[in-house]
């Protein structure tokens, strides 16, 4: 049971922010006041679209990150605020092979993200489809 809900939680999380996003922007482009089903219909597709391509776009970049596509950068990062710091010679990593295999044991998962995006974006396609279809 603990599995699964160690599982669980982080589709729950992720699908929470989406909702509040989704409520942010039902909110703000107000909702209610509509009466035609159609432009309904479009506030919730532009609803349902933005979290799921933020929510999507992040596990994308975090499968990026996973693969190594940032690893140069970050490593620069910390090598020039190495330049600010009053120890010098006390580096964490010698080079960037060695800064490489430390972050191969540090993968973070993404599946969670790119799952609950892509149902998101399902859900603006079923109301895209529903506002042509009026």
């Amino acid at each position: 049971m603990k599995s699964f809900l160690k599982k669980a939680v982080p589709y729950v999380v992720s699908a929470v922010v989406g909702m509040v996003v989704f409520t942010i922007i039902v909110c703000t482009k107000k909702i209610w006041n509509y009466d035609d089903g159609k432009q309904v219909l479009r506030i919730l597709s532009d609803a349902f679209f933005v979290p799921g391509v933020i929510l999507a776009g992040v596990g994308l970049l975090i499968f990026a990150s996973n693969g190594g596509a940032f690893d140069m950068l970050s490593y620069a990062f910390i090598r020039f605020c190495d330049l600010f710091r009053r120890d010098v010679r006390n580096k964490k990593y010698k080079d960037f092979y060695e800064y490489r295999e430390a972050k191969k044991d540090k993968k973070r998962g993404m599946a969670f993200m790119l799952t609950v995006g892509v149902i998101f974006i399902a859900l603006a396609g079923i109301m895209l489809i529903a506002y042509y279809q009026k």
